[in-house]
């Protein structure tokens, strides 16, 4: 499904053009995406108020925007940034976006999925940018760890409420997970952010959008802190390996 999900995005967007989007919206958005591929996938409204959906591309990492204040809305003074991240799950769990404009969201993107108030036994493999679900098929049979999430903001939230061990990103040891997460604000920009896991040849590795999520090497572990580490906080975490793991 996700190899077709750019397709159908540009098909969306293609008639909500046609219909007349918002000159001031537009200016907004490109304006609060400086860098990557963004696509107008469609509005909800509720309560009065209108929700516009974006999905944006930055490199390998894929991702929803939600702005409020656009052409629905009149009476805002300017749009503004709702919520970001590579899923919509964390916005879920922390109340971010009425529920009930979540599952038209989810329409609009054409995932299947219902979105649900309780968090899901393991993140999804169809989602935005399914990042939890390529990590759990590579630490669930190492440390028999698996995110819910597949959100940079949920995944960095599940590592610190658990027993892993925080490390420094720039001394981590082989096997470690590094979290730079997705950050925002309310005019922009908006930077998308990165899970990897550190190999032993001393690279970063993690899901590649632009090849359906197959695992790739994104470079030297100084390459990666100097690209996301600029600008944005980075987060290092050693999972405990199973027991029976530990004893081989």
């Amino acid at each position: 499904m996700l190899r077709n999900l750019p397709f159908l995005l540009l098909f969306v967007s293609s008639a909500a053009m046609a219909n007349g989007l918002d000159h001031n919206l537009l200016a907004f958005v490109q304006n609060a995406v400086p860098e990557g591929r963004i696509v107008f996938c469609g509005e909800v409204e509720s309560n009065g108020t209108a929700y516009e959906l974006f999905v944006l591309q930055q490199e390998a990492r894929r991702g929803v925007l939600v702005i409020t204040g656009g052409s629905a809305d009149p009476s805002a003074e300017s749009p503004q940034v709702l919520f970001a991240d590579t899923s919509f799950d964390f916005a879920l769990s922390q109340s971010l976006i009425p529920t009930e404009v979540l599952p038209e969201f989810y329409a609009l993107l054409g995932i299947t999925q219902s979105p649900s108030i309780q968090a899901a036994p393991t993140a999804p493999a169809e989602d935005i940018y399914p990042v939890g679900a390529a990590l759990n098929t590579v630490l669930g049979p190492i440390a028999g760890f698996t995110f819910r999430s597949n959100s940079t903001l949920g995944i960095l939230q599940e590592l610190e409420q658990s027993d892993a061990i925080p490390v420094s990103p720039a001394a981590a040891p082989a096997g470690s997970i590094l979290v730079c997460p997705t950050t925002y604000s309310q005019a922009g920009p908006i930077s998308l952010g990165s899970v990897v896991i550190l190999g032993s040849d001393h690279k970063v590795y993690g899901p590649d959008i632009r090849q359906s999520c197959t695992w790739t090497c994104f470079g030297l572990l100084e390459a990666w802190i100097e690209k996301y580490g600029a600008q944005n906080q980075l987060f290092g975490f050693l999972l405990r390996a199973r027991r029976e793991q530990a004893s081989t």
